[in-house]
């Protein structure tokens, strides 16, 4: 009927629920406690046992890491630097500070027995570095006095703005000046420089034979707001008594005035900065201190790269300087740097080294110079270096003819060709001494051309004598038209370099090539 409901169906239990009731009242509860009871004592039993054995791996990991510990310091013990005597490790510390590593006696103390011992030796305490703008340079100069013993001293002192403990720091240094080995002074004012070197009131200094002084000029030359006084050294005769002192090092953009340096210098290096777009310098002012130095024996020239100093050509036409000792030069810079060569006489020189920049526009008056030089002083050189002066061909036409001792010869940035390197061979033979020939950057020059000098001066018979000497070591750096089958031809012959070679190379290090390996 319309309306009725459908008459609902009674719902049975389901199986699940029948059987889960049975199964737990046929359970014996005591039963399943115990058997609980017993997997829990039996887990605690286990874990007891699990923790025994990580007992026994952690005292196993103990002694292994104690072996090898054991092991680091046996094999500690046969290392280089173990075995090492103390002096020559003491040798090592003081090349570090020497570089500069200031606090190396304190740092390799703390390193092992050994090291401290060898930090102990006085001779690494001998370089004194004080910095007076620092913390407390009293005590610090005061530490590394006490510890440097009777050793030799070397000292270094750097001024910056601070100048309140000069006078106490050089009273302290004072008392061990009989033991003063070298002094380098680096000042960004030239006061400072002056007040420690009063400091020395003339006490004799028995052992010092180098004297440094850098300056961070603060005015210009001919400055008229500066007196002329205040713009010079004081008289290094009247504040320093040392008998050994020949070596000395100076870098301001003045030159030493009148009877500054001390006559008994026979080493002496200036470099010349420049404050201003270009500094003036006197030709005749250099040639009037070379004047009052005749026992040296080297003198450096320099203007620093990037810097421009300007030197005019006032010095008479006749005025000549005789340096009968002195057997190194070298001239370093722009412009008329080189035009003092034509007044010095220089009878005992065997090194010339004369090294511009790309800017040098005086190539002509360049090769001049060094013509008259050579004509007139008629050294005996062995070494001529000459580092692009921009000569042409002629100029050295001119020039090669007056280096009959030359030994060694380097061309650096030169425009060399190849009919002057053909002199070197025949039918001229010039350079008849020649035996190492140096070429850098010489973009001009063909390898056939150094193929057939080296093939050209070949003695042809071993034993007979030559009027000429063979080329026994070559180096070819960065020459465009010098080719790999070059190189190979040149290393059946001679020894080859073709990189920079050592430390004292002025173009850092290099590989040499032997005959042999070929």
């Amino acid at each position: 009927m319309e309306g009725l409901q459908p008459a609902r169906k009674e719902q049975k239990p389901s199986n699940t629920t029948t059987l889960l009731t049975s199964s737990l009242s046929d359970v014996d509860v005591v039963s399943v406690r115990h058997a609980i009871s017993e997997n829990e004592r039996t887990i605690d039993t286990l874990d007891a046992e699990i923790e025994g054995h990580m007992r026994t791996i952690r005292q196993l990991q103990y002694k292994k890491q104690q072996h090898l510990v054991e092991i680091r310091r046996c094999k500690g013990m046969i290392t280089l630097a173990k075995r090492l005597p103390p002096e020559i490790l003491a040798s090592i510390f003081e090349e570090c500070v020497q570089d500069g590593w200031t606090r190396t006696p304190l740092t390799v103390s703390h390193v092992c027995l050994n090291w401290r011992k060898a930090a102990s030796i006085p001779t690494v305490w001998s370089h004194i570095f004080v910095n007076l703008d620092s913390r407390d340079p009293y005590n610090r100069t005061l530490l590394w006095l006490k510890n440097s013993q009777s050793a030799p001293l070397t000292i270094q002192l750097e001024v910056g703005n601070e100048m309140s403990q000069i006078d106490r720091t050089m009273e302290l240094l004072m008392t061990e000046i009989y033991r003063w080995r070298a002094l380098n002074i680096k000042s960004v004012w030239l006061a400072p420089v002056n007040q420690i070197l009063q400091a020395c009131n003339n006490k004799l200094a028995p052992q010092i034979r180098s004297l440094g002084i850098e300056v961070a000029q603060e005015f210009a030359p001919n400055d008229p707001n500066i007196e002329a006084d205040d713009q010079q050294l004081i008289t290094l005769q009247n504040s320093l008594n040392a008998p050994q002192l020949r070596h000395m090092h100076i870098h301001r953009n003045l030159l030493p005035g009148r009877n500054i340096i001390p006559s008994s210098i026979s080493h002496l290096s200036l470099s010349l900065p420049s404050l201003s777009a270009i500094t003036r310098q006197s030709t005749a002012s250099v040639l009037r201190l070379l004047g009052e130095l005749l026992t040296l024996q080297s003198l450096s020239i320099e203007v620093p790269s990037g810097h421009r100093q300007s030197f005019e050509l006032d010095a008479d036409q006749g005025a000549v300087v005789q340096l009968t000792q002195l057997k190194k030069l070298v001239l370093t810079g722009l412009n008329n740097i080189f035009g003092i060569l034509p007044h010095l006489r220089l009878p005992l020189l065997s090194q010339l080294h004369l090294r511009s920049s790309l800017e040098y526009l005086q190539a002509e008056e360049m090769a001049t110079w060094i013509e008259q030089f050579l004509d007139r002083s008629q050294p005996a050189l062995s070494v001529l270096e000459i580092r692009d002066l921009g000569l042409d061909a002629e100029a050295y036409g001119r020039i090669l003819p007056l280096l009959f001792t030359v030994q060694e010869l380097r061309l650096h940035d030169s425009d060399i060709l190849d009919t002057a390197l053909r002199q070197l061979s025949g039918p001229e033979w010039r350079c008849p001494n020649l035996q190492r020939l140096d070429l850098r950057w010489c973009g001009r020059l063909t390898g056939r051309a150094l193929v057939e000098l080296v093939r050209n001066r070949l003695p042809i018979e071993e034993g007979i004598a030559m009027s000429r000497k063979a080329i026994t070591k070559i180096t070819v750096i960065n020459c465009s038209f010098v080719k790999e089958e070059d190189i190979l031809d040149l290393a059946q012959m001679t020894v080859c370099y073709l990189k920079y070679k050592g430390q004292d190379d002025f173009c850092r290090k290099c590989l040499e090539i032997h005959p042999s390996s070929f």
